[in-house]
């Protein structure tokens, strides 16, 4: 088997969208829980993060950041961006190898895909260079596992990818099915401190938007479904996050999804 192989619809460039980003507001507080963790949710409205804080699940006060912006502070941006990059191979021992590269026939891309390469290579392939500042990024769960668990190709190809999202050049997109992925490897091992670790990186409004599977964007999935019979629900559950967050592109590491017409793919495919 080789490394990643990057597959790119070549529409892609007509679909990357600058972003405008308001105020993430994450799930309501209850008082007791608000103040019990505020140093932290200070920490984290700072960071551009908003709470809302509620009695008897009616909304009583809102904690904001003040304009909402990335740390401006050097330090706390480089930590900013570490919180994120140290968690690369930190998961190596809770994913099987097979189940990373799972198995698949060797199918012939369609006539809209084309490989990545270099770019003194071929100067027509794919570059993250390419995606313009604001643009987002969807990742599925099978390639945040390949990122957390440092598969093979994933320094040359991922890497470059995730150090945008945490420079905040670009937005991540993750799906709550991608973050259950996530969060079942260190679960599946008693491993409880990893996986805070983990909701807590992906939760960062700056570098991340997290999608619920809300009713919505269920009926968008299964439409999907129709279209595309390969789609089994979490693909198409993740393949309807990336069309729903208005993603430039999303980065999958599953056959599936490789294939589907309905949005630019980077497809990393190990055959």
């Amino acid at each position: 088997m080789s490394g990643f192989s990057y597959n790119l619809y070549r529409s892609m460039d007509t679909r990357c969208r600058a972003m405008t980003q308001p105020i993430p507001v994450s799930p309501p507080l209850g008082v007791e829980e608000a103040r019990r963790r505020l140093p932290e949710l200070l920490e984290r409205a700072a960071g551009g993060e908003g709470f809302v804080i509620q009695r008897h699940k009616k909304p009583m006060a809102a904690l904001v950041p003040l304009g909402g912006h990335p740390p401006t502070d050097p330090l706390k941006r480089q930590r900013q961006i570490q919180s994120l990059m140290v968690l690369q191979g930190s998961g190596r021992r809770y994913w099987d190898p097979n189940q990373r590269h799972p198995a698949r026939p060797v199918a012939t891309a369609p006539a809209f895909v084309q490989d990545i390469a270099s770019e003194q290579e071929d100067p027509a392939s794919f570059h993250p260079r390419r995606l313009v500042q604001g643009s987002r990024i969807a990742l599925d769960g099978t390639a945040l596992v390949a990122f957390l668990a440092d598969a093979k190709g994933t320094r040359k190809y991922l890497q470059p990818l995730m150090q945008g999202i945490a420079q905040g050049t670009w937005q991540g997109v993750i799906s709550s099915v991608s973050l259950a992925r996530v969060l079942e490897g260190p679960l599946a091992q008693g491993d409880e401190v990893l996986a805070q670790r983990y909701a807590t990186a992906f939760a960062n409004p700056q570098q991340w938007l997290q999608l619920p599977a809300d009713g919505a964007l269920v009926l968008a999935a299964a439409r999907l479904q129709r279209q595309e019979p390969q789609l089994d629900e979490i693909r198409a559950i993740e393949l309807a996050t990336a069309i729903a967050a208005e993603a430039a592109v999303l980065v999958t590491d599953h056959p599936a999804l490789a294939q589907t017409g309905q949005h630019p793919v980077l497809s990393a495919l190990r055959l």
